[in-house]
């Protein structure tokens, strides 16, 4: 049976400069103070292969632990993209939004139909 590897949810804060298929992902984790008995929000930044997926600056995405390093800095691949920046979606509805309205897609298509007919 294989060790369990580590799944981090996490927000693609920059891309390398040099390999451009290494991306910077922060995670937050909540961490207990032990004076306080407190929970405190840690930031933690990473490095992730971008095999597969591809992402932009700006996505939630869930990156998982490699067996071994692809660089000294890189030990995490990413997986998948959980949410895309600016494709917000109601949970409730599953209808896209942009801030409290909703976006009618029936209407977004006439109106590309309308303006290819003239």
């Amino acid at each position: 049976m294989s060790a369990r590897k580590a799944l981090f949810l996490g927000h693609v804060m920059q891309r390398n400069v040099l390999a451009h298929d290494h991306v910077k992902v922060r995670v937050i984790k909540m961490m207990l103070d032990q004076y306080l008995l407190m929970y405190f929000n840690k930031r933690k930044d990473y490095w992730a292969l971008e095999k597969d997926v591809k992402c932009n600056i700006g996505d939630f995405v869930l990156i998982e632990e490699l067996d071994e390093r692809v660089s000294p800095r890189t030990r995490f691949e990413l997986k998948e993209i959980v949410f895309k920046l600016g494709a917000v979606v109601d949970p409730v509805t599953g209808r896209r939004c942009r801030g409290t309205e909703f976006i009618d897609e029936n209407r977004k298509t006439q109106i590309s139909e309308e303006s290819s007919a003239v």
